[in-house]
């Protein structure tokens, strides 16, 4: 994957399908690293590991909390920061999810371009080009959703088979770092981190390094959840 390409032409440069292969492959691992949730982007320092007990009864809470999760909407502002070029890329938009598999990510500025995940089916639409893909004809991408919908519920954490899982406790709250087993994973990620509030009950942030130093931080606001979210939205057509 090219980590080399400024964002300064929007998701032009990150996110365009193209027809051969190898660059699809590359596009894909691109787009789950711009799309994940995150409310703010939180330090690792002074965390605690906890026990393996301790760790089952925190995502037990987790699992409980994000099967009551039925919607979720709010704006966001992702920061992209690449190593290479020592600069940092700004952009904003919209988030809707709602079960079940439903996601709908939206940039508004400083370009457009939208993400809609229903299901198996996925279209991602810029200014000049749509693509729809089944998810289901497509490994990688099957991955990249499963990765995607777990970062935003922080359900499927204990089912996970794709990360080795380690529960932290830092200050009030507690975060998850997972670690990929899979090669395709590990070409792209060194680590994961899954930021979940005091209460257990959603996601506060999740914050994503890259092998190459690059990373990625999306900052929600005015978040909603379990409000009806209009199945338009959603729409793959």
């Amino acid at each position: 994957m090219d980590r080399r390409i400024p964002d300064t032409d929007g998701l032009r440069a990150h996110c365009t399908i193209n027809k051969v292969q190898p660059n699809f492959t590359k596009t894909m691992k691109r787009i789950l690293f711009t799309i994940l949730v995150a409310i703010a982007a939180i330090q690792s320092w002074g965390q605690t590991k906890l026990t393996p007990q301790q760790q089952t009864q925190i995502l037990d809470k987790i699992e409980k909390s994000s099967s009551a999760m039925t919607s979720m909407q709010c704006g966001f502002t992702q920061t992209k920061r690449m190593k290479l070029l020592k600069k940092e890329m700004t952009s904003k938009g919209v988030m809707y999810f709602k079960k079940d598999n439903k996601l709908r990510w939206q940039y508004t500025s400083p370009y457009d371009y939208i993400f809609v995940l229903n299901g198996s089916k996925v279209r991602i639409k810029s200014a000049k080009t749509t693509k729809n893909i089944d998810v289901q004809k497509n490994k990688m991408f099957r991955q990249i959703t499963d990765i995607i919908l777990n970062s935003i519920t922080g359900g499927g954490l204990k089912k996970t088979s794709d990360f080795q899982v380690e529960m932290y406790k830092a200050d009030k709250a507690y975060l998850a770092k997972l670690y990929p087993k899979k090669k395709e994973l590990k070409q792209i990620y060194q680590t994961i981190e899954i930021h979940f509030n005091p209460t257990l009950t959603m996601v506060d942030s999740v914050i994503m390094m890259e092998k190459t130093g690059d990373s990625t931080v999306v900052r929600l606001t005015g978040v909603k959840l379990n409000v009806p979210i209009n199945e338009k939205m959603f729409s793959t057509n």
